[in-house]
């Protein structure tokens, strides 16, 4: 996206970066290299960082506090371990620093609670980055579904199934709770649901690690209930060979291979809609419908464009005061307390109501 002549002739919002890991260090090259903003410090301790603060010629500090000291960011990413993002956002917001925090929001709806507290009391701007929201195909989806051209919503089937490497699990938090595939991956696909279908009432979950025998699960299969009436399944593994996940559907990320299938399926009553190929399934005339009579297929060609640059764009102009945050600390918050229904479902065997801890207002 070319930057408008208004946004050229205004200071460049220097941002910093905390925790570069794979995330974190995708943040900092596009910040780096992004008209608008100024990549100014990255902070992790791992030593291996000094070479990416090297390659994008910025300071590496062991201390984000540190950084915060002597960059002066007017805004940070937080890209460390789920646990930290709370405490490590409240330390920022405190230094009165605006934040986008990588998904999710926090380990638990309370540590998502004071931060939303923290940052509404020291007037800082909290982004969380479930970044797909930017993706073209999923605001397009959107538009799709609520705009009812494919009638009302009934149902929604997702996969998400693939084969991690084994290398992934070398890293031990992979292979505790808080690790797997529902923390990690299905909140993104929940988080698409919740947009471009609306608010979720309740879930039941059924989970299972008997593949790889891990503390955490490899498999999960959940049926949702839409506030709107409308119901969903979700089936999420990584433990198996598949065509069928966002990534490899979709193309977002490079590191996948690309399967061009499609892994979302929104059903209305006047048709159907395959994601993220974006064909729209119906009737040629409302006069001729039921299984007797042929159904015709639409495209609907989507002109890509990378969700995280366009995230970080966002993030810019929000705090440039331009636009408000696509995914508030409110919004992301919902996001989380259906992803622990689904493992607290998932361990009582129970149906569940996402608990918020407090109104949503």
């Amino acid at each position: 996206m070319k930057p408008s002549s208004e946004t050229e002739n205004k200071p460049p919002i220097r941002l910093g970066v905390i925790g570069a890991g794979l995330v974190g260090a995708k943040h900092a090259a596009i910040a780096a290299g992004l008209p608008g903003c100024r990549l100014v410090g990255i902070a992790d301790p791992n030593s291996a960082t000094h070479h990416l603060a090297e390659d994008l010629t910025v300071v590496c500090y062991d201390d984000y506090q540190e950084m915060i000291s002597a960059e002066k960011p007017d805004g940070v990413i937080i890209a460390t371990p789920t646990e930290r993002h709370a405490s490590v956002g409240i330390a920022c917001a405190e230094h009165g620093v605006h934040l986008l925090v990588e998904k999710p929001i926090a380990s638990d709806v309370q540590a998502a609670r004071d931060l939303i507290a923290c940052a509404e009391k020291r007037k800082v701007q909290l982004l969380v980055g479930h970044h797909r929201r930017f993706n073209p195909l999923v605001e397009t989806a959107r538009e799709v579904v609520q705009s009812g051209k494919i009638g009302r919503l009934v149902a929604v089937s997702v996969l998400w199934t693939l084969l991690k490497p084994t290398d992934y699990f070398n890293v031990e938090w992979r292979r505790k709770p808080g690790g797997g595939p529902v923390l990690i991956n299905m909140i993104h696909d929940v988080d698409n649901l919740r947009y471009i279908c609306g608010e979720i009432q309740n879930v039941y979950a059924q989970v299972s690690s008997s593949v790889r025998d891990f503390e955490v699960e490899d498999t999960a299969c959940v049926a949702l209930r839409f506030s709107n009436g409308a119901l969903g399944t979700v089936v999420t593994s990584d433990c198996v060979p598949s065509r069928w996940s966002y990534e490899a559907t979709t193309g977002e990320n490079p590191a996948y291979f690309n399967t061009h299938e499609d892994c979302y399926l929104f059903f209305g009553t006047e048709g159907t809609l395959a994601f993220p190929t974006m064909k729209r399934v119906h009737y040629a005339s409302p006069s001729k419908i039921g299984w007797e009579y042929p159904i015709q297929t639409e495209e609907n060609p989507v002109q890509e464009q990378d969700p995280l640059i366009r995230q970080i764009e966002h993030f810019c102009a929000v705090i440039r005061g331009e636009e408000a945050p696509r995914t508030s600390g409110e919004d992301a918050l919902q996001t989380l307390a259906v992803i622990r229904a689904v493992l607290d479902s998932g361990a009582s065997g129970k149906a569940l109501t996402p608990n918020f801890g407090e109104d949503i207002r």
